[in-house]
């Protein structure tokens, strides 16, 4: 897949995302990409880009009520439901912020994501008030996926579990903040 820079190619790349196949490599594409700014393209463009966001936010909205459904009140799982929604929303962010979008479209789809953060972390807070023991709601407020923009991976292979094909690639971006400790 080469850089993309016409419309049908910014398509392309944005139609690959909604599959959520090779999120990875679209959105490395996408990052080299660019596209001359007209006035017809940038409606077209613009209304795609959120079409994708939007479907990519409902998507990772049922995936993180069914990992919850699945918890049933297990604290390590709703955690990694929580961490996960909020790579989604980090990987969203990358493309919500491509260099190839005028400011203001990236400001309005970045207004988009912490919208969506913010109130879905609102609604469970809410659901969380019948929860007694408090425990639920600091899970919440300490894995909050609101922090999605500060977030520095995120490649899915820990946040689509499902795709295995997008697992990152040595050499393509990847910077782990583990420390590799070899022993001789």
């Amino acid at each position: 897949m080469r850089p993309p820079k016409s419309y049908a190619e910014w398509i392309n790349c944005f139609d690959s995302l909604k599959e959520g196949t090779n999120d990875e490599q679209t959105i490395l594409v996408m990052e080299q990409g660019s596209i001359e700014w007209t006035r017809g393209v940038a409606e077209r463009l613009t209304d795609a880009l959120y079409e994708t966001i939007k479907h990519r936010l409902n998507e990772s909205a049922d995936r993180m009520q069914k990992e919850l459904d699945r918890s049933n009140g297990d604290e390590a799982r709703i955690v990694k439901a929580l961490l996960s929604a909020r790579k989604r929303l980090a990987l969203m962010n990358r493309v919500a912020q491509l260099d190839a979008f005028p400011e203001n479209v990236r400001e309005s789809m970045g207004s988009i994501l912490k919208d969506y953060a913010k109130s879905t972390e609102q609604s469970m807070m809410d659901s969380a008030k019948t929860d007694r023991t408090g425990r639920l709601r600091m899970l919440i407020k300490n894995n909050a996926i609101t922090q999605f923009d500060k977030v520095e991976h995120t490649y899915l292979d820990t946040a689509n579990n499902d795709n295995a094909s997008s697992s990152p690639q040595r050499g393509t971006g990847f910077r782990s903040s583990k420390r590799r400790v070899i022993i001789t």
